[in-house]
């Protein structure tokens, strides 16, 4: 009987061992399974890197960038993905003024969702370079092999664009796109609530035009695009997640995941890239690159080669980059926090913005007529201009998931400007740039903003980034230096950060190996022909009419 009982009591403990292995590993382990970001291949990264940038310089419209492009749907078609080209055409402008259409193709593959497959995660990359090299001087500069010339004699610029480019556009950005295509392959077999796009743009070095193309073209997805995650120059140490303060809980997903997995990385605000489109248009991103990547070295240059990336450093933002697409794509809830906006009470055209949110951890952003004004706490007091205006508090989760409220308000009466510091109005100060508010340019030299007004709405915080809406817009800063307090006005009529009209591609016509250089030197060779032709037949007259002349 004793032995029985022992039996029963061992073979209970052994169950209740078990038991507690099999909860503790189910408590740890979340709903995706964390396995699959360790499945990333260092070897499948630099074999896709090098492939990519074997190719050459990928110059939109550039036969390289078409091959490219065809060797990125393959793979994405491989990882299982639904693919399309979304090819573009868009009308620039040549260096000389001329205008034409440049066309380029953006390669998407989308991995649908299941619960929630109306909202949408992008992880982009672009996949077209640009090298640029500095010409020698003298006939050495003029026949050198590596360059194509934009126009007939190359005097109008101090670099040209380099034609025999194998091997180049490594870190910027064919390591990006082999991050994005590794992120496909892994998830592979993998099912999620949300859907994922990947999509590879073409034109980020010409203004970015692919990612302008595309944000235009799907603008009925602009409301369903949770997160956008840009990867730009990867390839090496240290890495950063770039982001607008509005976008602060998609950063710290990648905080969070980097700290969980033991990989360095750092924060900064704003970056430029593909990204930014996005912002303009209020939706959600970051950028993973390593920080402030146009001054390196290698930067648009024929050394932007394999030699000089470290693939470790692109595996790590490939597991970085899984990791938190998991999080998005799967998230642990999906209840929108619920945002409250007291009524308030308009005096002296002054009103207190007081808002309540559920989630105190959400991330808020405040629009004014469309416009975002970043993320303003509750509780400030602002100007408003005459009229009526509409006011919206938008709340983001840290999943990703979105609440807001708006309200109407109207103010009777003009701007009382009579607490307006004493200042002297200048039309322009040499060490003020023009910019858009909240990127690096805004700290110029030892001046101090003191605060600015956007479209007559504000004070607002200098240290507060955003980004202008496209339109029309007007900016009155108030600044301090040694002359005390100075006050500028800047109006523009139509603002567009990356308008069509700023756009300068060069015509491949003239991006070839210039037939007309050739023409023209046939035509110098045969003109040198004929002259020495005709002065030779003139002197041998001359002998001749000599000779008779002897004779005689």
């Amino acid at each position: 009987m004793g032995r029985k009982l022992a039996k029963i009591l061992i073979t209970f403990l052994i169950i209740v061992l078990l038991s507690g292995t099999v909860l503790a590993y189910a408590y740890h382990t979340p709903s995706s399974d964390l396995s699959v970001p360790f499945g990333v291949s260092q070897t499948r990264l630099e074999d896709s890197t090098r492939i990519i940038s074997s190719f050459g310089e990928r110059k939109i419209g550039s036969q390289n960038a078409a091959e490219a492009s065809l060797y990125i749907k393959n793979e994405m078609e491989e990882a299982g993905l639904q693919v399309s080209l979304n090819n573009f055409s868009v009308r620039v402008r040549t260096r000389n003024f001329n205008y034409w259409n440049v066309s380029g193709a953006n390669i998407v593959g989308i991995k649908e969702g299941n619960t929630l497959k109306d909202e949408v995660i992008l992880v982009t990359a672009h996949y077209d370079s640009r090298i640029l090299v500095p010409p020698k001087s003298g006939l050495r500069g003029f026949f050198d092999s590596r360059i194509k010339r934009p126009y007939l004699w190359p005097v109008w610029s101090d670099t040209y664009v380099c034609e025999s480019a194998n091997g180049t556009g490594v870190d910027d950005n064919a390591g990006g796109v082999a991050c994005m295509l590794e992120l496909a392959r892994v998830l592979q077999n993998e099912s999620f609530d949300r859907t994922i796009y990947f999509i590879a743009f073409s034109g980020e070095e010409c203004n970015l035009l692919g990612s302008q193309a595309w944000v235009e073209a799907n603008s009925e997805l602009k409301d369903n695009i949770v997160a956008v995650v840009n990867l730009d120059c990867v390839g090496n140490e240290p890495l950063y997640v770039c982001y607008l303060p509005q976008y602060a809980w998609l950063k710290d997903i990648f905080e969070n995941e980097a700290k969980n997995s033991g990989i360095g990385i750092q924060s900064a605000l704003i970056e430029r890239g593909d990204h930014e489109i996005f912002w303009e248009n209020h939706i959600p991103a970051v950028v993973l690159c390593h920080h402030n990547y146009e001054s390196h070295d290698n930067f648009h240059k024929l050394s932007d080669t394999v030699n000089n990336v470290d693939f470790s450093v692109i595996r790590n933002a490939s597991i970085l980059t899984t990791k938190s697409v998991i999080y998005l794509a799967d998230p642990d809830e999906n209840q929108a926090p619920f945002v409250n906006i007291s009524n308030p009470e308009v005096s002296e055209s002054s009103f207190e913005l007081i808002y309540n949110v559920s989630d105190p951890e959400s991330t808020v952003e405040v629009f004014f007529d469309n416009q975002s004004l970043g993320n303003l706490r509750s509780g400030r007091t602002f100007s408003l201009p005459e009229g009526e205006h509409t006011i919206r508090v938008l709340a983001t989760d840290r999943y990703g998931n979105r609440g807001t409220e708006s309200i109407i308000v109207v103010n009777e009466e003009k701007q009382d400007r009579s607490s307006e510091p004493p200042h002297q109005e200048i039309e322009s100060y040499d060490n003020i740039k023009y910019y858009v508010i909240g990127y690096p340019e805004n700290s110029v030299d030892s001046n101090r903003t003191l605060y600015y007004y956007l479209d007559d709405f504000g004070p607002l915080d200098p240290g507060n980034p955003l980004v202008l809406t496209p339109g029309s817009h007007n900016l009155k800063i108030w600044f301090e230096n040694e002359s005390g307090i100075l006050f500028m006005e800047n109006e523009t009529s139509d603002f567009r950060k990356y308008s069509m009209e700023r756009v300068r591609v060069d015509n491949p016509f003239m991006d070839r190996k210039n037939p007309l250089v050739l023409l023209s030197g046939v035509f110098i060779i045969l003109t040198v022909f004929v002259f020495y032709v005709k002065r030779i037949k003139r002197d041998s007259r001359v002998r001749k009419v000599l000779k008779l002349n002897r004779n005689k």
